[in-house]
């Protein structure tokens, strides 16, 4: 399992009071838990993918890459449809938001790390998560971060 950031009380509580200590990108918000308030500039494997190639954007999300992997539909659905096969569950014939956002986490991890394994979980930046919210908003409460065994 890849470790959560370690951050001392100090920064911490920085963190959950804005993002001008930790936000580099200009496009982070303060999510509801510490561990969650992470920059794309933060994480080595995401900031590698936003730097590759000749397009170098200041965040993730404005990556060209990021738009066609993780926020379109008919990828998604594809993405989708693969993990079904993989993991047996039902499959439905429109997807909902909720399972957009779950497929788009998936494929932003499989995107900037590869595959992880089962029950490896990392945490995605605040600026990426907070895009895939707006793409595929939810009808209620979004679930924080958890790590195997909190769920």
């Amino acid at each position: 399992m890849i470790p959560p950031r370690n951050l001392d009380d100090e920064n911490r509580e920085d963190r959950l009071q804005g993002t001008e200590t930790w936000c580099s990108c200009g496009h982070c918000t303060v999510m509801p838990t510490q561990r969650e308030c992470l920059c794309c500039h933060e994480e080595a494997k995401i900031d590698r993918r936003r730097k590759k190639g000749s397009e170098q954007p200041t965040c993730i999300t404005l990556k060209q890459g990021f738009q066609s992997v993780c926020l379109d539909p008919d990828v998604l659905e594809a993405a989708y449809y693969q993990f079904n096969q993989d993991y047996g569950d039902d499959i439905t014939d429109d997807l909902i938001n909720e399972q957009y956002r779950y497929i788009a986490y998936r494929q932003l991890v499989r995107w900037c790390w590869g595959y992880l394994g089962r029950h490896v979980r990392v945490v995605l930046p605040s600026c990426a998560v907070q895009r895939i919210r707006n793409e595929f908003p939810a009808d209620g409460q979004y679930t924080e971060f958890l790590l195997p065994g909190e769920d």
